[in-house]
């Protein structure tokens, strides 16, 4: 069961149809069928005012009941051994039609995210944009530094990544994630995720002959962003592959020769 059929048994259960309850929220007819694998901040605040007794840890994990104990106020303790993740990002923008603005965390800027990613005044100072194919979710953009992810991200190319709420369920193996950790700073990496079986998670570079592979515990962990677009000036040249490969493949004609004339 995923977000949306999670809120649809919550609307039941507040025994109203789901016309209603979009109605209340104050979002457009057909909005609850529309959510694909998340819900964006703006509407997840109107939800949260309108329905102050929907336990969000439920909503987001599955985990618990659809509604706060009696007299709780505060979230349900998540039933993990690993430390609770925010539902959303501290500190997010919206544009002027209350839409989430997508930040840029360029590279100068990466070094005062590990402190500024919940300080508004931090956040509100970076820059900010809307790009096509990116919704029903949160997102936030940052520059890639350096050659580990090299050929897959070019240094200086941009990186855009959707929040993730579940790190132990929803990252997936192989995939490329931004990762904000306590140890490492903001990086973006390949990754193996063995949160449930060993507590880690594995981080790779592409560029593995010159960038080793690292571990992260959840307990570092900050942010996990999953990267959903790639943004580059510059083209990568093919030809370079190209003369790699014939140059191996006349090495061994040489060697097979050789062995011949033996």
């Amino acid at each position: 069961m995923g977000v949306k059929e999670r809120l649809k048994k919550f609307v039941k259960l507040q025994e109203m149809p789901v016309r209603e309850f979009e109605e209340t929220i104050g979002v457009s007819n057909g909005y609850v069928n529309s959510i694909s694998k998340s819900i964006g901040i703006d509407k997840l605040t109107l939800i949260v005012e309108k329905y102050p007794k929907l336990n969000l840890e439920w909503l987001f994990t599955g985990e618990g009941e659809p509604l706060k104990a009696e007299g709780g106020g505060d979230l349900q303790e998540p039933k993990t051994k690993y430390p609770p993740r925010f539902i959303a990002p501290k500190v997010v923008t919206v544009d002027k039609s209350g839409k989430d603005n997508i930040v840029l965390v360029p590279q100068k800027a990466a070094a005062g995210y590990l402190l500024g990613y919940g300080d508004p005044k931090f956040i509100n100072s970076l820059p900010t944009y809307n790009l096509p194919n990116l919704q029903n979710g949160t997102f936030r953009m940052f520059q890639v530094s350096g050659h580990s992810m090299y050929p897959t991200l070019q240094d200086g190319s941009f990186v855009v990544g959707e929040w993730v709420e579940n790190w132990a369920g929803s990252i997936k193996d192989d995939r490329v994630y931004i990762i904000i950790s306590q140890e490492d700073g903001v990086t973006v990496k390949r990754v193996l995720n063995r949160i449930d079986k060993y507590g880690a998670l594995y981080c790779k570079s592409d560029n593995r002959r010159e960038y080793p592979s690292f571990t992260v515990k959840p307990k570092d962990l900050v942010e996990v962003w999953e990267v959903k677009m790639h943004l580059s000036f510059q083209l990568p040249n093919p030809a370079q592959l190209y003369d790699r490969v014939s140059d191996l493949e006349a090495e061994l004609i040489h060697l097979k020769d050789q062995f011949k004339g033996k």
